[in-house]
């Protein structure tokens, strides 16, 4: 996979739609795409080739200008992504298993507030939990053992023996985020 970066500040569209035929006509290498970032006057494409030097024989017989070409490889994130989601399907968050009715809607929310697990964005996914619901143990505040736990040296020292912290750690195996 390489990735070809055009600086051109006046992109004439009709006449690049009219030239993707023809470059994808080349058998030498496989054009997939191009991306347009209009406000700077570039454009990003996407080529699969044995090589930098084909792209750019290419290019050039047909007058195309270019900065930058960059050999790329695609992310197999997707691929997590797709075990993430199907695997968690089943994954309870710690307000699921733990019955504290601190979560949005929760019967305890309205009186104690929503748990800080139960609306922590920035720890969103880890351990494939909702906000920080399988991630608590590292979230001041929350509601654990008949009190809101403020002090981190404490907490951990409690969650590290709490039965939903080992029962993650089972779930996620090798992927657990301690």
């Amino acid at each position: 996979k390489f990735l070809t970066i055009h600086d051109e500040t006046n992109v004439d569209r009709v006449v690049l739609e009219s030239r993707w035929t023809e470059i994808s006509r080349d058998r030498r290498a496989d054009w997939q795409m191009t991306l347009f970032d209009l406000d700077r006057g570039k454009r990003f494409c996407e080529w699969d080739a044995a090589n930098a030097e084909v792209i750019k024989q290419i290019l050039g017989e047909l007058g195309i200008k270019w900065s930058e070409i960059l050999k790329v490889e695609v992310a197999a994130a997707s691929q997590w992504r797709l075990w993430e989601i199907e695997a968690g399907k089943h994954m309870k968050n710690c307000w699921e298993v733990m019955n504290c009715a601190r979560e949005p809607g929760g019967i305890e929310a309205a009186e104690k507030g929503v748990c800080p697990a139960a609306s922590d964005h920035l720890n969103w996914g880890r351990n494939r939990g909702q906000f920080a619901g399988r991630y608590c143990w590292k979230v001041i505040g929350t509601f654990c053992n008949g009190g809101v736990q403020e002090d981190f040296a404490e907490k951990m020292r409690d969650c590290a023996m709490c039965q939903f912290f080992q029962q993650v750690k089972r779930e996620e195996g090798e992927r657990f985020e301690p």
